[in-house]
């Protein structure tokens, strides 16, 4: 019986240990592969979508045609450059037409080009729901003066 006892004390140990030394690289490895799982799917993602990424040519066109233009412009002429129609047109009581382009700064954000009177009043980064917004008409409005000089990239 004292054999057994004598055996069974160093065996333990040696398990116990062998558990802790596994038991401690455990959240090591599990980090890595969480981290290995997240860079495969950014990858993944950008991959599926170039525009997140700035690799796509038809978002590279589409700015490089709003970074020629300047408020005051012909619209006609910069949407037949654009050379594809929005996907969202709107327009107001107050004149305004509303074109909204999507994902050409980003895979979400959407290019916007405001024209009154067939003119560019403003182009950049928005939605034409936040510029078609009713605040932006009235008194103190974006718009209000009758037409803007700004744009936003």
């Amino acid at each position: 019986m004292g054999t057994k006892r004598t055996l069974a004390g160093p065996l333990a140990a040696i398990g116990f240990a062998a558990m802790s030394l596994l038991g401690g690289c455990a959240p090591m490895v599990a980090g890595q592969m969480a981290e290995g799982g997240l860079s495969a799917a950014k990858s993944a993602f950008g991959a599926l979508s170039p525009t997140a990424a700035g690799a796509d040519e038809r978002q590279k066109q589409i700015q490089a045609t709003l970074n020629e233009i300047d408020v005051g412009d012909d619209i006609q002429p910069v949407l037949q450059k654009i050379g594809e129609p929005p996907r969202e047109k709107s327009g107001n009581a107050q004149g305004y037409t509303c074109y909204e382009f999507p994902s050409v700064y980003s895979a979400t954000d959407a290019a916007v080009l405001m024209a009154l009177d067939s003119k560019v009043v403003f182009y950049g980064n928005s939605r034409c729901s936040a510029e078609m917004d009713v605040a932006n008409f009235k008194n103190g409005g974006k718009y209000s003066s009758g037409g803007s000089a700004r744009s936003m990239d």
